[in-house]
């Protein structure tokens, strides 16, 4: 064989006027290298850029058995090509495989190999090696990748498809068979036959409008497909033309199974329709509003009974229904609401002489922002208010029945105090606070009987201000009598004399009333106390009470309490649970309180007693 320095010069002399310096450079840094090898794989002789590609000064790389520096599972496969390239004079071959760099790290090479045995000066086979293993990593990733897409493109819901300008599926995910539970084949081949009729020609028509703007998504729209049970899919579907991209060439098909999707839709708005026709054939006005309380929707009812077209009172058109002064007093109120529980507040309608009163309910939905406003309903309580008046009045009845009922029950009260105080006097240690008690009682009664002359409720000209704590001070005497031997009664002053507007001989009535329920109530040696005190009433804390500070008479009892059941019906008139009972009292007590502009309310628990209280609004004496 020839001698490998004999060539050198050869090779160098075959360059011409280069260098040999600039030659030897050229190799060293060279991206890959050459070798000569024997017919047996034997390295005869390798280039000085073996240092650059794996790391080898061409000496050391010489010396190293050659098959011991490729990776173990390749070195079968590589001997077999080498054998194989041996055989055949001037055949050439190309192969891949892992070789061991210098740093002991695995490197993809890629040597092409040609045999020149016959070759006069060569006598051996040449290889040209070089480092692929970026290519080959960047393959791998590559094909991982698409490995990975193509997992997920097959086990997602949705089908893809990839249509030629004929419409014909080139490509189809497997969940089309999944989807229509047919054969993914059966419906390449002609897929058209699964589409319901009545779709076909708008489908066809995005179709044509995808292929006109290629790279741009055409839809959606919703087509019908037919499932091998003979159901039909609403199924959501996209066109996008991508015939010019290298990789796709064709055009996109996406579709959804819709179907449940598109069936609940169905239902919501079928229910809203249904609520729609409810709120506007309801019997009260419904309104909703923003959160600056102005009216973004108003149903019919609240223009027909008020003469208004409903457009008319968006925004801030709604207070040209109510009273100016209701609507300064509302709007006060509204901006001091928290939003919790319902706001509830009565207002007077513009209209004159005929005002009626109006009941408004607000209640906010429960949101995260402060972006919802409130619902809101309308009642018209006019004829409610006057048909209470007929029930306390009597005239429900047709006679003066009710009104003699109702001032007989206070009679009744003071009438046995004054029989109690009569029967002490045959006591031979009575002394005269007894007699002045009775005849305060007489005095009081006197009061009742020109009321029940009068054969009217009270007279609005008789309600003043009132210092209320003095008013109850001043009744505490004749109280204490009214439960002596049956209760203990207190009374407690902390209203720093604050006024309120109310008939001095209503309101002792009703706190009389009150006092002589208590009475009936407790067991022997019971507990009863009045207090008088100032509280601060929060906007619908109280349904029939305006917002702000209210002096509040309560009656207080450790008594039997009142079943629940009994609750709701406590001011109904002529309900009552006592055995001698008429039913009126609470009834025209309530009355008589709203007619001041206040109400009552009550706190009971059944056998631990009760708490009812009477709220009158602060007045400003000036």
């Amino acid at each position: 064989m020839t001698d490998l320095g004999s060539r050198t010069p050869v090779q160098v002399a075959e360059i011409g006027a280069i260098p040999a310096a600039i030659h030897r450079a050229a190799l060293e840094h060279a991206s890959e290298f050459f070798t000569l090898s024997d017919p047996t794989g034997d390295l005869l002789w390798v280039s000085p850029a073996v240092v650059a590609v794996l790391g080898y000064n061409p000496d050391e790389f010489v010396a190293t058995p050659a098959w011991s520096l490729l990776h173990p599972d390749d070195v079968e496969r590589v001997r077999r090509v080498a054998a194989d390239l041996a055989g055949d004079l001037g055949g050439r071959r190309r192969v891949q495989y892992r070789a061991r760099h210098a740093d002991d790290s695995w490197r993809w090479i890629e040597a092409v190999s040609s045999n020149l045995l016959d070759r006069p000066g060569v006598e051996g086979i040449v290889s040209t090696l070089r480092d692929v293993t970026s290519r080959v990593m960047a393959k791998r990733r590559l094909s991982q990748s698409e490995r990975r897409l193509r997992s997920i493109v097959s086990s997602a819901g949705d089908v893809i498809a990839i249509l030629d300008e004929r419409g014909g599926i080139d490509y189809v995910t497997p969940t089309i068979a999944t989807l229509l539970q047919r054969s993914a084949t059966v419906i390449q081949d002609n897929w058209a036959n699964y589409v319901h009729p009545d779709d076909l020609q708008e489908m066809f028509a995005l179709f044509r409008v995808a292929l006109d703007d290629p790279g741009v998504t055409k839809g959606p729209i919703d087509i019908r497909l037919l499932r091998g049970d003979g159901q039909w899919l609403t199924v959501e579907t996209l066109f996008t033309d991508y015939r010019t991209d290298p990789i796709v060439r064709g055009i996109v098909l996406n579709a959804r199974d819709v179907s449940e999707r598109r069936q609940v839709e169905a239902s919501e708005r079928a229910n809203q329709k249904i609520f729609n026709a409810l709120v506007e054939m309801a019997p009260v006005g419904i309104f909703l509003t923003d959160s600056s309380g102005e009216w973004t929707y108003v149903n019919a009812r609240i223009g027909t009974d008020f003469g208004f077209e409903p457009g008319d009172l968006l925004g801030t058109g709604w207070m040209q229904l109510f009273d100016a002064a209701d609507v300064v007093r509302l709007r006060s109120e509204l901006a001091r609401w928290d939003g919790l529980g319902r706001y509830v507040t009565e207002l007077r309608t513009r209209t004159s002489p005929d005002a009626r009163e109006l009941r408004l309910t607000l209640s906010r939905p429960q949101s995260d922002g402060d972006q919802l406003g409130a619902v809101g309903t309308l009642e018209d309580v006019t004829s409610r208010r006057g048909l209470e008046e007929m029930l306390l009045d009597g005239a429900a009845l047709g006679s003066v029945a009710g009104v003699v009922g109702s001032a007989a029950h206070d009679l009744h009260n003071l009438l046995a105090s004054i029989g109690f105080q009569l029967g002490v006097l045959e006591l031979a240690d009575d002394d005269g606070d007894r007699v002045d008690a009775a005849n305060e009682a007489i005095d009081r009664a006197c009061d009742i009987t020109e009321d029940l002359m009068a054969m009217s409720r009270p007279s609005r000209s008789r309600v003043g201000p009132l210092e209320v704590g003095s008013v109850i001070a001043g009744l505490s005497d004749m109280l204490r009598v009214l439960v002596e031997h049956q209760a203990d009664l207190a009374f407690i002053d902390s209203s720093d004399g604050l006024l309120s507007a109310a008939d001095k001989s209503g309101l002792e009535r009703v706190v009389t009333n009150l006092v002589v329920n208590s009475r009936d109530a407790v067991e022997p040696r019971g507990k009863i106390a009045v207090h008088v005190a100032v509280t601060d009433v929060a906007a619908g804390e109280h349904e029939a009470l305006s917002a702000g500070p209210h002096v509040a008479v309560s009656v207080i009892d450790n008594g039997c309490g009142v079943a629940d059941a009994f609750k709701d019906r406590m001011f109904e008139p002529y309900f009552t649970t006592k055995e001698d009972g008429n039913g009126i009292g609470l009834a025209a007590s309530r009355r008589t309180v709203r007619a001041w502009g206040g109400d009552i309310g009550v706190e009971s628990v059944e056998g631990k007693g009760t708490t009812v209280t009477v709220y009158l609004p602060v007045i400003d004496p000036r």
